[in-house]
């Protein structure tokens, strides 16, 4: 009998009952991995670093023959073998570390521009869809790369402009390999965030399900899932533009004409429902401080401060809109160190040391008092 307890990461990857659990799913090995990791939990992160790899292996658009596959499986292996490990750290850390790392450059690897495995450099056999006059085209294959992240780890690209993507666990993004002098285009399956460089006069664009995302540079993020019907965008800095695909099709041939969507701002989101056609705009969960341009950043400080004063700061550190009535509040002061406390917590706090509420309606933030 195997003893699996002594296994490295790249034994898994080579045992053939472990990959009879992973690979093909099969019942028997898959009951015979779950109570395994049961009986020794000290090794469940080594089998599900192994486990992460393989599926990455698994998950390419393309198929590959036996002997591909076992070069692929060799080239990780080889990778363990240079893996720098400090001496100083403790052995269970140096562990975590080797194969944290290898875990990285497995995805490297399959992700790299020189691979086969998870970029689809085009095929020459590749189809064009038909044109269709409420709906952009979808890229053709031999002018576009194609990312697939099969792994349940994000992995961060760079395109072609400088900007950042980063793409989350199970999803696809398509873009070309130079974008185009009047725009950059980006063709999204699933979730990914963006870190967009700003250029002045070229939009750039994220087309996800029926929706499509305008930026000229920020940071946002597109969770659009293939056969689900609620999709989410969320701005963490500067301002995006969001409306079904077939009105910005309708937008740029007609710009003059008004046109369904919405514009978002930071720690703003939108939720959309393609089987009602429908936007609900809300703040964000958590929001956070936006980049500060002062030499003397908000310290949230507060010493017999008009209440007006605090809701106004708070304003311009996280970008959100706070609608008061300044004659109610005329006579209110207030006195708190709310330094590294929420937005949500801080306006809890306020609003209960001047007998105040608050509600966000359409990610405004709406305070009520009746005065001081």
């Amino acid at each position: 009998m195997k003893t699996y307890q002594q296994y490295t990461v790249e034994d898994f990857l080579t045992d053939s009952w472990f990959l009879a659990w992973v690979k093909h799913n099969q019942p028997e090995a898959r009951q015979f991995w779950e109570q395994w990791q049961q009986q020794h939990p000290d090794r469940r992160d080594t089998l599900l670093l192994a486990k992460d790899m393989a599926e990455a292996l698994k998950n390419r658009p393309h198929s590959l023959s036996v002997g591909q596959e076992q070069l692929e499986v060799e080239q990780i292996v080889k990778l363990t073998r240079h893996v720098p490990v400090q001496s100083n750290w403790p052995v269970q850390r140096n562990l975590w570390t080797r194969y944290r790392w290898l875990a990285a450059a497995t995805v490297l690897l399959i992700l790299s521009a020189g691979g086969w495995f998870l970029v689809n450099r085009g095929e020459t056999n590749s189809t064009t869809v038909s044109h269709n006059p409420s709906k952009v085209d979808e890229p053709t294959t031999d002018k576009w790369v194609n990312q697939v992240n099969g792994t349940s780890q994000p992995v961060q690209l760079s395109l072609p402009d400088g900007s950042l993507l980063t793409l989350m666990a199970h999803s696809q993004a398509s873009y070309p390999y130079t974008f185009d002098s009047d725009k950059r285009e980006v063709y999204l399956k699933g979730d990914a965030l963006f870190s967009v460089v700003h250029e002045g006069k070229r939009p750039f664009l994220v087309y996800s399900g029926a929706l499509v995302t305008r930026v000229l540079g920020t940071r946002f993020r597109v969770q659009a899932r293939p056969g689900e019907t609620r999709m989410m965008v969320s701005v963490l800095s500067g301002k995006v533009s969001v409306m079904e695909q077939k009105d910005w099709v309708s937008a740029r041939s007609s710009p003059n004409v008004p046109k369904a969507g919405v514009v978002l701002t930071a720690n703003q989101q939108v939720t959309y429902d393609a089987s009602q056609g429908s936007y609900q705009k809300q703040l964000v969960a958590k929001p956070t401080l936006l980049p500060s341009t002062s030499e003397t950043p908000e310290t949230f400080v507060f010493d017999d401060t008009p209440a007006t004063s605090v809701f106004e700061r708070l304003k311009k550190a996280y970008g959100v809109e706070i609608i008061y009535d300044v004659s109610a509040l005329r006579h209110c002061t207030l006195t708190a160190s709310l330094a590294g406390v929420s937005l949500y917590d801080q306006l809890q706090l306020l609003c209960a040391s001047i007998g105040a509420s608050y509600e966000v309606v359409d990610a405004r933030v709406i305070i009520t008092s009746k005065g001081c």
